[in-house]
């Protein structure tokens, strides 16, 4: 009995509360306490009051070949007094960046200076006539910079690219940009002979592919661009086989060179679309006689020029020819 009287009590405590809290008299006392509380923040309003404003720094017109060596302020805070409703303006519009144009004529190194008269001129369009500006931090940005040498050098991939079974390169790897200007110390600038791409891994291509690349970066080194494209063309190929004849030259006019056999065999691939472009005389079988001097034996090793760009793995049987030297 004495858990359930103890319950009772706590339940006719709070209604007595909230009774209370509903009575008038408490309504009045709220509706004050909150009138109160609305004429303070309007009088606070009114008075003059600090506060901080950060503004971001943008930095532009630094040419490729400077290399800032300081470090540049993100933004500069400024501390502020006005009335407490001005202040509140601040508060609600967005901060646009502080741009600072850094074009100029710059020598191999040096110091550019933005002066305090500077930075409060350009500041003192980001706030209302009546507000004052108490202090500006940093109230001047020294920039240290020295320039870089510069080289433009050819790109070069760095990739171990594998087709697919029966796929060929239609084209040559195209890469675009083809040539990049680097930008950094001259003792490494004049080291580099070619600026090389990421390590680009793709095997099994059966099709033509447009990727990008970054290219590899190199400590104290910059590039005019970072990104280069690169098209890797492919088609299916076809095998073919065609006999040519042996051409013999830089025979003396006094000797004639007899040579066995006169044709040989060539096998090569070739994409279908580039078969009817294959010409008789893009493959040519050499029997040079000034070989001859480094040869003791009657057999020579023959010389094949492909002059075709379209034709690859290029076979051809025999290797060698026997000979036969006869005077005229």
């Amino acid at each position: 009995m004495s858990g359930k009287s103890g319950i009772k009590a706590i339940k006719n405590f709070f209604l007595k509360v909230k009774a209370l809290l509903i009575s008038r008299d408490a309504l009045t006392f709220l509706v004050f306490l909150v009138l109160s509380g609305m004429f303070w923040f309007v009088h606070s309003l009114g008075r003059e009051r600090e506060s901080i404003i950060k503004i971001p720094v943008k930095y532009v017109g630094i040419p490729e070949d400077v290399k800032i060596v300081s470090e540049l302020p993100k933004d500069i805070t400024i501390v502020i007094r006005d009335e407490g409703l001005r202040l509140l303006e601040y508060n609600r519009k967005k901060t646009i960046p502080l741009t600072l144009d850094l074009t100029r004529v710059y020598f191999q190194q040096g110091k550019i200076m933005i002066t305090a008269e500077q930075l409060q001129s350009r500041l003192y369009s980001y706030v209302l006539p009546t507000t004052a500006v108490l202090s500006i931090e940093p109230d001047s940005i020294p920039i240290y910079y020295h320039k870089l040498a510069s080289k433009n050098l050819k790109i070069v991939l760095n990739s171990d690219i594998r087709l697919a079974n029966q796929y060929i390169f239609s084209d040559s790897i195209h890469i675009e940009p083809s040539k990049v200007k680097v930008f950094g110390p001259k003792h490494i600038v004049d080291t580099m002979k070619a600026a090389y791409s990421e390590p680009i891994v793709l095997h099994e291509i059966a099709d033509t592919l447009l990727i990008k690349s970054k290219l590899k970066t190199v400590n104290g080194v910059k590039y005019s661009f970072e990104e280069i494209n690169v098209g890797i063309f492919t088609e299916m190929f076809t095998e073919k086989k065609q006999q040519i004849p042996v051409t013999v030259i830089n025979v003396p006019e006094k000797l004639n060179v007899r040579i066995f056999p006169v044709m040989i065999d060539v096998t090569y691939n070739v994409g279908l679309s580039n078969f009817s472009k294959i010409k008789s005389n893009d493959i040519q079988a050499v029997f040079d006689y000034k070989e001859l001097k480094k040869n003791q034996k009657r057999k020579q090793k023959l010389q094949v020029i492909n002059n075709s760009p379209y034709i690859s793995n290029l076979r051809f049987f025999p290797e060698e020819v026997e000979f036969l030297l006869e005077e005229k």
